[in-house]
């Protein structure tokens, strides 16, 4: 079998190319023009670069694939990233759908967001039945990841065999920008308070993630959303467990009053919200563990993965030098500096 994945050296579609070796599959790696390879080092994948705007250019990379899994996007902020963000995350969708469907592949595993998930109004976990309601104070990279995972839907209704997964926050290895998760991490090892949101965020070992998707291409029902996701934690809970995996009492008092801290970094626009829940990223993610068979890992272990591989990697600065300290990635046998 061989699948081709998008987004191949991204935090998400690195550890899920991983995944797919382990089990014996064979993976074309898309990739950007000049993108940085790192997370791909000393695998043994088929490297193919490609450009999700260019629709003409993406038929050529499914041939002989069997799966695609649809895992890259842009996440951006500001006004200047929106139209890239809409030409990649919706019409960019559009385009490796359509040549997933020329090419006849028998499955695709479309990677949209937790972010595209509503909110219910009586302040309950949102699960998959809930259709997206935040478009009015949401980001554009939420809504173009709410586009985009439309054109997956309406083109499995069309007979393209399409299952859409919604990770919530991934955490662990590989995340080489970091991540906004993967920022709370390097932040609270930092002495930072990390940002959050108010009504909480569910966190997910990115590991679990790319599992998801495999078991999403294997036992997921065609034309439904999946919600990648393991436990809410609030501030506090958060806190309380980098303290316990990191060694690190939390940033500037924290332990005694991190709510106080979390207004100095909260969302200016969830900060004097009276409906937190409508500004979380919490879930239930029941219908994933149920129906995919998705078995997550305990998020202690997820979390202290991370914080090993950001010290490993110096990510993390010292906390009392001014000198930053040399940022390099450890792949198998080779550093890279950055």
């Amino acid at each position: 079998m061989r699948a081709l994945v998008t987004g191949a050296a991204g935090f998400v579609g690195a550890n899920l190319v991983r995944e797919l070796l382990r089990d014996g599959v064979e993976v074309r790696a898309m990739v950007r023009k000049n993108g940085d390879l790192r997370n791909l080092a000393d695998l043994d994948v088929e490297i193919a670069t490609g450009d999700l705007t260019d629709a003409g250019s993406l038929a050529p990379l499914l041939r002989g694939c069997d799966v695609l899994y649809h895992v890259a996007a842009l996440y951006g902020e500001g006004e200047a990233a929106a139209r890239l963000m809409y030409a990649i995350n919706a019409e960019g969708t559009r385009n490796i759908l359509r040549a997933a469907q020329t090419a006849g592949v028998s499955r695709v595993v479309h990677t949209s967001t937790i972010g595209t998930i509503g909110r219910p109004a009586n302040g309950e976990n949102a699960d998959e039945s809930v259709e997206f309601n935040l478009w009015a104070t949401s980001s554009h990279y939420a809504r173009s990841k709410y586009i985009g995972e439309r054109i997956a839907l309406e083109m499995a209704h069309m007979g393209l065999p399409v299952v859409v997964v919604n990770p919530c926050a991934p955490v662990g290895k590989y995340d080489i920008k970091p991540s906004s998760t993967g920022r709370r991490v390097v932040d609270y090892l930092e002495g930072r308070m990390p940002s959050f949101l108010e009504g909480g965020i569910n966190f997910i070992d990115v590991e679990d993630v790319a599992r998801g998707h495999i078991l999403a291409a294997r036992n997921g029902t065609v034309g439904e959303r999946y919600i990648l996701g393991n436990v809410n934690l609030s501030l506090k809970q958060f806190l309380q467990l980098m303290r316990e995996v990191s060694g690190q009492k939390a940033p500037n008092g924290g332990d005694d009053n991190p709510l106080r801290q979390l207004a100095r970094r909260i969302l200016k626009s969830t900060a004097h919200s009276s409906q937190p829940h409508l500004h979380s990223l919490t879930c239930d993610c029941s219908k994933a563990i149920r129906e995919l068979s998705l078995s997550p890992t305990p998020i202690r272990f997820s979390l202290a993965k991370a914080v090993q591989w950001f010290r490993d990697n110096g990510y993390v600065q010292p906390r009392h030098s001014s000198q930053p300290a040399a940022r390099t990635f450890s792949a198998g046998r080779n550093l890279w500096n950055s």
